[in-house]
């Protein structure tokens, strides 16, 4: 292959299927809006013909960074499933992340040797430097985008990384796409999509899960105010140029989120000046 920076940072859960990830950045690269019909050329073997789809658009060598392959897990994580979470919910979730879905066998560590290094190691850990890695590809990538590649069940939006990479980005002015895996709900305004808007409506970094403890306590540190955070992150995918208004379209209650999103920011940005001693 060829050496470059990638033009396209992939932000997504790692609870996501790993075909689905792979269908969301082939989806993303022909411009498709979902990638379900990716999914069902991948699952049926059809790779010569999404190749040369990838040709025709003049896009194979398109390159994405990905952090499941671009970061070492071998000098942080590979041997170890992290430590078990005390709260009921939570360990459940733990122990089917670290299971196979089809024979419910945990999967195996890794026994290497390569030197581990966490959150008590913060300079030489690989795991922690996502905002540092952004701000390095938006200097040396002119056009450098973020691709948002949303599982079936929008978990995505529930990981302490996830959002705040969104938010990051956002910060950043780098451009987002976001992949969903079908827009059917949303064109039929059913009730799985009226779940996903009551669900994502409510979302705040305090809630959103990490794999290791240390890992969101590490998050919300470089948080300064939560507050404005979580109405950054509604803004973020509510708002009018958001990853998800235009899911919602006719939904009755979205403008009512999307005015309590903004109303929330604005109040949250005058606290602000005002502490400062500003004003308009």
């Amino acid at each position: 292959g060829r050496h470059g920076h990638p033009r396209t940072m992939v932000t997504h859960a790692w609870d996501n299927v790993f075909s689905h990830l792979v269908a969301a950045v082939v989806a993303d690269a022909l411009g498709k809006k979902d990638y379900e019909g990716v999914v069902e050329m991948l699952v049926n073997r059809h790779f010569d013909s999404l190749s040369r789809q990838l040709e025709i658009r003049q896009i194979s060598n398109e390159s994405y960074w990905i952090c499941a392959f671009c970061v070492n897990q071998h000098s942080a994580i590979c041997n170890s499933f992290g430590q078990p979470p005390d709260d009921p919910k939570d360990f459940a979730r733990w122990d089917r992340s670290r299971r196979d879905s089809v024979s419910d066998e945990a999967y195996p560590t890794c026994d290497c040797t390569t030197t581990k290094y966490l959150n008590g190691t913060p300079e030489l850990c690989e795991i922690n430097k996502f905002d540092d890695m952004m701000a390095h590809l938006s200097k040396v990538v002119p056009d450098l985008r973020q691709l948002v590649a949303v599982d079936q069940k929008f978990i995505l939006f529930s990981r302490a990384w996830c959002v705040a990479e969104l938010v990051e980005a956002s910060m950043s002015e780098i451009p987002q796409n976001v992949e969903i895996y079908s827009n059917r709900p949303f064109r039929a305004n059913d009730a799985e999509a009226l779940h996903i808007y009551a669900k994502l409506a409510k979302l705040t970094v305090q809630d959103c899960k990490a794999s290791r403890k240390e890992d969101k306590d590490a998050i919300l540190a470089r948080i300064p105010d939560i507050p404005r955070f979580d109405a950054k992150l509604l803004e973020i995918i509510f708002g009018t140029y958001g990853l998800l208004s235009q899911k919602f379209v006719g939904f009755g209650l979205l403008d009512a989120a999307v005015r309590t999103a903004r109303r929330s920011l604005e109040v949250v940005r005058s606290n602000t000046d005002n502490k400062n001693g500003t004003t308009e």
